[in-house]
């Protein structure tokens, strides 16, 4: 068994809230002795000058961004609300409002956000971008596609429309349009991590090797990313070449050392393919000591073990599979495999 890519709307939602809150791969100043957001100014110097002018709306919305970009969603809430209250004919306040709200995980309270910013200015692009980016969340899709056109209308060269349409039309069915959809995105911008990825997954699931040339893009702009090591490591375990698929397996452990899904593929690639039983149950063994509760690990291990014909561990790790799963078919009939063996050796 090998685990299994994610459903898109996981992409999706990390994809909503990076963007909402910071773009991951872009690094971060670490050489200033204090905090500061993208202008260089520092929350004490914003706060000094709110108390020199505490009437100025755009002050407490700066502020409310820096703490937005830090994940300090209640301050950020209540310097963006007092901006509100002092001018709310400003549309970006209350697109930082539902970015804010997005962080805290409300969904309701963004829209309703969004929907006064697009009132204040309808053709407010990224408060209809972000609002279809919800929508696909929420899986509205109509809705989604409303907004969309709305944004290709005002600005025809947003990537990140044309992957939410990808995305739609993924979700309903129309895998071709979605694959031109996720291109054109990239072809708009080079650089968009996610369209790369997605086209990756898409092409992985089809066994076209398309999906190494996109993988490969996506770790050209992210190359320590354990996702798409993972990903990448897994179409070469799929299509039989297991010693490129071991070696990115390798590369994905320095990277993460708690990666206890490459363990249990590398074992199961010396179980299955190789005949490694040795090494097998080394790798099993990692992926136990990481996962105590991961029952494919513990199964494969007990299987490794009988074919090395160790039949009390391997008596052992089936039952130890039951106790974690007491319906798992495969740990039931490996017991019974045992339990025939050791009867026509009476």
């Amino acid at each position: 068994m090998i685990f299994r890519k994610r459903v898109i709307f996981y992409l999706v939602f990390l994809a909503l809230i990076a963007g909402c809150i910071q773009n991951p791969r872009q690094g971060n100043d670490t050489k200033s002795s204090k905090p500061s957001d993208s202008t260089g100014t520092n929350p004490d110097e914003l706060s000094s000058r709110i108390r020199n002018d505490s009437m100025n709306a755009g002050l407490y919305k700066e502020r409310a961004e820096f703490y937005l970009k830090k994940e300090q969603y209640n301050e950020a809430l209540k310097d963006i609300t007092t901006s509100i209250e002092i001018d709310s004919t400003q549309p970006d306040y209350f697109v930082t409002l539902a970015d804010i709200c997005l962080g805290m995980g409300k969904i309701q309270p963004s829209i309703e956000a969004l929907d006064k910013a697009i009132l204040l200015k309808p053709d407010d692009v990224q408060a209809l971008l972000k609002s279809a980016e919800i929508c696909v969340v929420i899986r509205d899709y109509k809705k989604a596609v409303e907004y969309l056109d709305k944004v290709m209308k005002f600005d025809e060269f947003q990537p990140k429309a044309y992957f939410f349409r990808g995305v739609v039309l993924l979700e309903n069915g129309d895998t071709l349009h979605s694959i031109r959809n996720f291109q054109k995105a990239i072809d708009v911008d080079q650089d968009y991590f996610d369209a790369h990825l997605q086209l990756g997954l898409l092409y992985a699931d089809k066994k076209n090797k398309l999906s190494v040339e996109y993988f490969n893009n996506a770790l050209n702009l992210d190359p320590d990313n354990t996702e798409v090591n993972y990903y990448l490591a897994l179409f070469y375990q799929e299509t039989g070449e297991y010693e490129k698929a071991l070696s990115i397996y390798e590369t994905l452990l320095k990277l993460d050392h708690g990666f206890y899904f490459a363990l249990y593929n590398m074992g199961y690639i010396n179980l299955v393919y190789l005949k490694d039983f040795s090494k097998a149950v080394d790798y099993f063994t990692r992926s136990i000591e990481l996962n105590p509760e991961y029952t494919d690990a513990w199964y494969n291990r007990g299987f490794a073990y009988e074919l090395m014909k160790d039949i009390e561990n391997s008596r052992k790790d089936y039952k130890k599979a039951l106790e974690l799963s007491p319906n798992y078919e495969k740990a039931i009939d490996g017991l019974n495999r045992i339990d025939e063996f050791l009867g026509k050796g009476k």
